[in-house]
């Protein structure tokens, strides 16, 4: 005779945590998605992430189930994990991995046009341009040099100059 627990798959912990990590923390995230304003790229990140390891622990959690609805008298689980109706299961999995991959993928896609953008204006502006750098040590020299006044003669110059000059 089995024990109670045995009877089902259902009363599981296994179970509840599928629920758990199929239904109620992905619909928390999405709806937090919908109802903030705003975010930051890290709590984007952050997001997907958490939705690609909840679709990561969803098949885990699927697979172990099935595995364990064979094994109970109760065909009520059998019907639901070890029938053709465990591959509508799959489903949800799938979809929030693709949410959450988009989501990080839309952060990393952001950061690399800001890498490329930076790049672009590094490339195409002048040395001088650039904050922080003022071209070549000879660049440098060059522009210290026309910027400075004109030399007073020296007086070996101006002795040798004829009188009608001084």
């Amino acid at each position: 005779m089995h024990l109670l627990s045995d009877a089902t798959i259902f009363t599981e912990v296994r179970f509840w945590a599928l629920v758990l990590c199929s239904l109620v923390l992905p619909a928390a995230i999405f709806v937090t998605l919908f109802v903030r304003r705003e975010f930051s790229k890290t709590t984007v990140l952050a997001f997907g992430l958490l939705l690609i390891a909840l679709a990561g622990a969803d098949i885990f959690l699927l697979r172990a189930l099935a595995r364990l609805a064979q094994a109970t008298p109760s065909l009520a689980d059998d019907l639901v994990f070890s029938s053709e109706l465990s591959i509508a299961l799959y489903i949800f999995p799938a979809a929030f991995g693709t949410i959450g991959l988009n989501m990080v993928s839309h952060v990393l896609m952001h950061y690399l046009k800001q890498k490329e953008a930076r790049f672009e204006a590094h490339r195409q502006a002048p040395p001088s341009a650039l904050p922080g750098r003022r071209g070549s040590r000879v660049l440098r020299h060059r522009r210290a040099a026309s910027r400075a006044s004109p030399r007073p003669a020296s007086r070996t110059a101006a002795a040798r100059r004829p009188p009608a000059d001084r």
